[in-house]
């Protein structure tokens, strides 16, 4: 079967790029399955359909055309009150090179002004591991999510608020945010 990816251009190796995602939509969605295999709420990236409201940052580190990596965003969406990047989720195949370069790549992008990641589980202690700014102002976290009941829960920027149907989940935002 020749999948479209097999007929347009491979992406460069060994270089991050943007990609369209319905472009690498098989690749994306398995590296994403992939990292978040044992979190416990998994990914909201399960079909074609899920990849089409981010923009995907990718790279292929190996001999194989595959995706390797990736770091997936958004922009503020109508009414929301922050400027920049919300980095929604990551992907890899599992390799130890390709976590180590998206978990390096993620480093570099929450050190700049506006990009920023809510993160619990293991991504949370990855990322307070590696020294990566996090948010620990109540005020701020609640600038970024205004009417969520936002109540900061304990140590390191870990919060509780109140997602739009209702659920509550804690996490802590990291990066540097821009309200």
């Amino acid at each position: 079967m020749i999948r479209l990816k097999d007929i347009l251009a491979e992406i460069p190796k060994r270089k991050w790029v943007d990609v369209e995602p319905m472009d690498y939509a098989d690749d994306l969605i398995s590296i994403v399955q992939k990292a978040y295999q044992k979190a416990p709420e998994g990914s909201f990236i399960r079909s074609k359909r899920d990849l089409k409201s981010s923009d995907w940052h990718s790279i292929d580190i190996d001999d194989n055309p595959d995706i390797d990596a990736t770091i997936f965003y958004r922009k503020p969406r109508g009414g929301e009150p922050w400027r920049g990047k919300k980095i929604q989720g990551i992907g890899h195949d599992g390799s130890r090179d390709a976590i180590d370069k998206v978990l390096s790549r993620l480093n570099g992008l929450l050190k700049m002004k506006g990009n920023w990641v809510e993160a619990s589980d293991a991504l949370e202690h990855v990322l307070y591991k590696m020294g990566v700014p996090y948010v620990d102002d109540e005020e701020t976290a609640r600038k970024v999510f205004p009417n969520s009941n936002l109540e900061m829960t304990g140590d390191k920027g870990r919060y509780k608020r109140e997602l739009p149907d209702g659920k509550e989940i804690r996490e802590t935002i990291f990066g540097k945010p821009v309200v």
